[in-house]
């Protein structure tokens, strides 16, 4: 069985994996220039800035196993960081004992790592299907990419939906999953100061405009100099999605000076807007789909509850089911 996945991030990844374990032939297609989705770090003169994922937690026996394996063989290692609040009675210190993991030396490193010897072709945006009612045929800008027994779609919901619209009217279960927003989108904005800026290298940020701040360098293998990430909440990011990256800079410039109670003398910004990234609360929890009448799968963090833990979970379940 010849099995073609879409999206190369944490749940495309642990399914390829999982699936060539148990002997199946996969291939691995992605939009971008490498594997790792919105765990991808940016790579710089400086060093790795974190821009989507931030850190991720192991919950579940199965993950917890595999993030033992990845710490043994230096794939991740923990991140200690000071974290603080900021609410509406200021900036405190809020140390809890949850073990958070980062990726050696960037967040990607997790996805590299599984996809091994996988074949994976970046730099691929798939942007057709064809179904005969036993093969899919993908291509890429009019160009056939082979014909596959089964398909899996391990890319945002968004995504999922444009590229199976056509076989909607085939699935009600493709209609539902499709009626409600899974995914809302974040500006990310990395500052470069001049100095350090404050004791605590992250703070959850409540009832503002920012949801999250960290310093890049409280973080093995990131930039050394002091650059600070700010995400945006889903709210201002929506209302603001197609905003200039430079009106989005100046906001997160007076947003750390709000948090910071200091004046901030940025030396650089860099702004990214995630369209698909943090997980709409509402949106019921499927885990993965199979729907074998269109030998179909769709996996994602948008499926099983947001989270990269939720996103490798959603993988391996699909791969399971896939081989039943």
């Amino acid at each position: 069985m010849t099995i073609a996945i879409i999206g190369a991030g944490i749940a495309g990844a642990a399914c390829a994996a999982r699936l060539t374990q148990q002997g199946h032939q996969v291939v691995v297609f992605d939009k971008g220039r490498s594997a790792g989705g919105r765990m991808s770090s940016k790579r710089t003169e400086q060093g790795y800035l974190d821009l989507g994922a931030q850190y991720f937690t192991a919950r579940s026996e199965a993950f917890r196993a595999q993030c033992a394996k990845w710490l043994q063989a230096g794939t991740i290692s923990r991140w200690n960081g000071r974290l603080a609040v900021f609410d509406d009675s200021g900036l405190h210190p809020s140390p809890d004992n949850t073990a958070r993991y980062i990726g050696q030396p960037a967040m990607q490193a997790p996805v590299v790592q599984l996809l091994g010897n996988i074949s994976l072709h970046c730099n691929c945006p798939v942007d057709q299907l064809q179904f005969d009612g036993n093969h899919w045929q993908l291509f890429s800008k009019g160009i056939a990419l082979g014909s596959f027994s089964q398909l899996v779609l391990a890319i945002p919901q968004q995504q999922a939906r444009q590229l199976l619209q056509p076989f909607l009217p085939q699935s009600a279960r493709l209609t539902t999953l499709f009626a409600a927003t899974a995914l809302l989108p974040c500006w990310a904005v990395n500052i470069q100061l001049e100095q350090p800026l404050l004791p605590y290298d992250a703070v959850f940020v409540k009832n503002h405009s920012i949801s999250w701040l960290a310093r890049q360098a409280s973080k093995s293998g990131r930039c050394s100099a002091e650059h600070w990430l700010l995400h945006f909440s889903p709210a201002f990011s929506a209302q603001h999605l197609e905003a200039s990256t430079e009106a989005i800079a100046e906001q997160a410039v007076i947003a750390l000076q709000q948090i910071s109670g200091q004046p901030i003398n940025a030396v650089t910004t860099l702004c990214h807007r995630w369209r698909y990234a943090q997980q709409a609360p509402q949106y019921p929890v499927s885990g993965a789909v199979y729907l074998p009448d269109l030998a179909l799968g769709l996996a994602g963090d948008w499926l099983n509850g947001g989270r990269v833990e939720n996103a490798w979970l959603s993988g391996v379940q699909l791969a399971a089911e896939l081989v039943l």
